[in-house]
C-alpha cells in the first residue's frame, strides 16, 4: 500500500489508521528480520565450533593411529598413551616440581640402606628438584641418593648442596674433569652402601611407590634383577608405555643370559638401558670385575648401558619382571643424542657406538646365536644413527674397524657377511664424497 504522508491535507481517519498500522507492521518485519539474522549467525557459529571439534578429534585419532602404525612398523611392543593418561602424568610432574609431595620429616640416614639410587648428572639444574621430589615421595624411605656430577657448568651442584641441608640421605660426588656417563655412574656404585642399586638419568622421575614394590619382590625370592614397566618419550609430542609381554615368573640361567637379545628381530627400548631395573649391588660389582678396564675407563655418553647390561644379564643368577609402572623416562632437547650438533660430539658418539659393537663382538661366545645377535645390534645401530655417523670423516675409522672384526668371524651367517661387505663399500663412497 502506498504511504500517505501526514502533511497531506484532507486525510480521513481511516487513511490515517491504515497508515499507522502499515508503519507498525514494517517495524515488526524489521525486528523479525534482525532476530532471524542473529539466530542464523548463532547457528553458523555453533556449526563451525562443532566442525572444529570434529576435526580435532579426527586429527587426534589420526596422530594416535600413526603412532601405533609406526610402532608396529618398527615391531615395537609399546602402547601409546591416551590424552587422559598424559594429563595424569603431567599433574604428577607438576606436583613433584612444586613440592606438593614433599615431607622432610620422614628422611633419616641409614648406614646400610635398602637401595642406593645413583644419578649421573651433567648440566641438569632444570630437573634436579623434579627428580629429587619424586624420590622423596616414595613410600620406601630407607635409601641413599647419590648424585654423581660430571663437571657440570651450570648450578647443578649448588642446588644439590642446598638440598643436602634438608635431606641427609643425599650424597654428592663432584668430578672436575668430564669423564662420561659410564665412569661417573660407576664411581657412584663404588661408594654406595645399599643392598640394591637403582640407576636414573638426571631428568627422569619415579612414580607409583615403585621402590617399595620392587624391593619387596626382590627380597621375597632373593632376586638379582627386578625390572618394571616404564613410560618413555618426550612428553610433548608422543610417549608410550613399555607394556612388555612377559610373565611374572622368575628367570634363571642360562635363559637369563639371552634375555636382552633380539626377540623376533627387535630389541625393546627398556632392554638396552640400565634404568627401570632394581639390581643387587653384589651382582653389579661382580659384573664390573668381568669387564676389561679398557672398556670401563672409556669416556662413554651413549651405548654404555647396552655394554653393562649385556654382561650383567650373564652374571646375574635370577631375574623377575613385574607389571607395575614406576619410571618416567624423558627424551628431551637436553639429552645427549639431541645435542650432537658439532663435529667433536659426533665423533665421540660414533666412537662410543663402535666401541660398544667391538665389545659385543669380543665378549660374545663363539656360538651362531650370539654372533648373529651381535650382527643385529650392528645393523640396528647403523640404521638408527647413520645420519649422525656420516657427518664427519673421522667416524669411518671406527666403522671399518668393527666391520673387519665381523667379517673375520667364522660363526656369522654368509648372508650377513655379504651385507656387511656391501655396507663397507657404500661407506667408502660416502667417505670419499665428504672429503671432496
Amino acid at each position: 500500500m502506498e504511504k500517505i504522508p501526514f502533511k497531506k491535507k484532507n486525510l480521513s481517519y481511516k487513511d490515517i489508521q491504515n497508515y499507522c498500522l502499515n508503519e507498525e507492521n514494517e517495524e515488526i518485519d524489521v525486528e523479525g528480520s534482525s532476530s532471524n539474522l542473529i539466530k542464523f549467525f548463532i547457528f553458523v557459529f555453533i556449526i563451525i565450533i562443532l566442525i572444529i571439534i570434529l576435526l580435532l578429534v579426527i586429527l587426534y585419532n589420526f596422530i594416535y593411529k600413526e603412532d601405533i602404525k609406526r610402532s608396529r612398523r618398527n615391531k615395537h611392543p609399546e602402547i601409546f598413551l591416551r590424552l587422559k593418561e598424559r594429563h595424569k602424568i603431567d599433574q604428577y610432574i607438576q606436583d613433584c616440581i612444586k613440592g606438593v609431595l614433599y615431607d622432610k620429616n620422614k628422611y633419616k640416614k641409614n648406614d646400610n640402606p635398602h637401595i642406593s639410587i645413583i644419578i649421573p648428572i651433567y648440566n641438569k639444574e632444570k630437573f634436579i628438584l623434579r627428580i629429587l621430589r619424586s624420590i622423596q615421595n616414595q613410600s620406601l624411605k630407607d635409601i641413599e641418593i647419590i648424585f654423581s656430577d660430571d663437571a657440570s657448568k651450570d648450578n647443578s651442584t649448588k642446588l644439590i648442596k642446598e638440598f643436602q641441608k634438608e635431606d641427609e640421605r643425599i650424597i654428592l660426588i663432584e668430578h672436575y674433569i668430564n669423564k662420561g656417563t659410564l665412569v661417573t655412574r660407576n664411581d657412584g656404585v663404588k661408594i654406595s652402601k645399599g643392598e640394591y642399586l637403582l640407576f636414573l638419568d638426571g631428568d627422569d622421575l619415579l612414580t607409583n611407590n615403585i621402590l617399595e614394590k620392587a624391593y619387596l619382590k626382590a627380597k621375597e625370592n632373593n632376586i638379582d634383577i627386578v625390572q618394571f614397566q616404564t613410560y618413555s618419550g618426550d612428553f610433548n609430542k608422543s610417549f608410550y608405555c613399555s607394556n612388555l609381554n612377559r610373565t611374572n615368573k622368575i628367570i634363571h640361567q642360562p635363559e637369563l643370559s639371552s634375555l636382552m637379545y633380539y626377540e623376533n628381530g627387535v630389541l625393546h627400548l627398556s632392554e638396552i638401558f640400565i634404568w627401570g631395573k632394581l639390581i643387587k649391588r653384589k651382582t653389579f660389582l661382580e659384573t664390573l670385575k668381568n669387564i676389561d678396564e679398557y672398556y670401563l675407563n672409556q669416556k662413554m655418553t651413549i651405548c654404555e648401558d647396552g655394554m653393562m647390561l649385556f654382561m650383567l644379564f650373564r652374571t646375574a643368577k635370577s631375574y623377575l619382571f613385574i607389571n607395575d609402572y614406576g619410571l618416567l623416562y624423558f627424551n628431551n632437547e637436553y639429552s645427549t643424542m639431541a645435542n650432537l650438533r658439532n663435529k667433536n660430539k659426533i665423533n665421540l658418539a660414533t666412537k662410543n657406538c663402535f666401541i660398544y659393537l667391538e665389545f659385543m663382538f669380543n665378549y660374545t661366545n663363539n656360538t651362531l646365536y650370539e654372533k648373529n645377535m651381535a650382527v643385529c645390534q650392528f645393523k640396528s645401530l647403523l640404521n638408527g644413527f647413520k645420519d649422525i655417523y656420516l657427518k664427519t670423516t673421522e667416524g669411518f675409522d671406527y666403522i671399518y674397524k668393527v666391520i673387519d672384526l665381523y667379517i673375520k668371524c667364522k660363526n656369522i651367517l654368509e648372508d650377513d657377511k655379504i651385507f656387511i661387505r656391501e655396507l663397507k663399500e657404500q661407506f667408502k663412497i660416502i667417505e670419499q664424497n665428504l672429503k671432496l
